[in-house]
């Protein structure tokens, strides 16, 4: 079993390890202060440092944090997952360094007990295996299920989408699948994998307010192209299909959010 080593052998340590960061000591010494220092503490203290430093915000430790792993994911993950490492990599910068409503950072879970990179390549791993479950992109009707599995309890749109069920779910792929890419994934990682818009941001490296102009320009664009493959498939009288374009156009706000939720 590792011995103890005190919070200031590791300060001393860090310093050594990580002169660039310019690491506040004080501040460094109280994140080590709840934590078991075992003797890995000291051959890890520079990563120790890095990890205190970003969690705090700081622009040069984030730089350094991309430049030395984050953009290098590629070769961090088992080969399986390599494919996925740029994806990895935005979820990862999004998981771990965008602070909660508290203004915790996930990556100040790092201890230290073994170097930063292992640390990042289980992150990493599990991080693919989520985008893979959740992307499926060889069968992409699969997520559009996912999404119509989360439409609400509204009596006549359920109506609507039990009694045409097979076109409704036809004309909501295709609708998902005419948006560009970008639209896609800004509603499949807010409505599916719950990333606050605020991370999206962080995400996307735009403002927030950039965010909600683009979820409102593809939320838009998957009701209008909706609306567009119902009326090619519907096979009813005119009739009929107006009552029915005009029930969701005036439900467009009620129909969007359930579906995506």
């Amino acid at each position: 079993m590792s011995a103890e080593v005190t919070v200031e052998q590791v300060v001393g340590a860090a310093k050594l390890a990580r002169p660039d960061l310019g690491v506040d000591e004080t501040a460094f010494a109280v994140f080590l202060s709840g934590r078991p220092l075992g003797g890995s503490a000291l051959q890890h203290a520079g990563d120790l440092a890095l990890v205190f430093a970003c969690s705090k915000g700081d622009a040069r430790a984030l730089s350094v944090l991309d430049a030395e792993y984050l953009s290098r994911m590629a070769d961090i993950l088992p080969s399986r997952y390599r494919d996925d490492a740029a994806e990895v990599a935005q979820v990862l910068r999004v998981r771990l360094l965008v602070p909660d409503d508290e203004g915790y950072a996930k990556i100040a879970d790092f201890t230290g007990k073994g170097g930063l990179a292992g640390w990042l390549r289980v992150a990493g791993v599990r991080a693919a295996l989520n985008i893979k479950r959740s992307t499926k992109r060889e069968t992409p009707l699969d997520e559009n299920d996912a999404l119509l599995e989360r439409a609400g309890g509204d009596v006549e749109l359920d109506h609507l989408k039990q009694r045409y069920r097979k076109e409704f779910k036809e004309a909501f792929a295709a609708a998902l699948a005419a948006l560009e890419p970008r639209s896609r994934n800004l509603l499949r990682q807010h409505y599916l994998d719950g990333v606050p818009m605020e991370s999206m941001g962080q995400l996307y490296g735009v403002h927030r307010l950039t965010i909600v102009r683009w979820m409102e320009k593809a939320r838009l664009g998957l009701a209008e192209e909706t609306r567009r493959e119902l009326t090619a498939r519907l096979k009813v009288d005119k009739r009929e299909l107006e009552s029915i374009l005009r029930l969701i156009e005036s439900r467009v706000e009620v129909t969007l959010s359930d579906v995506l939720r």
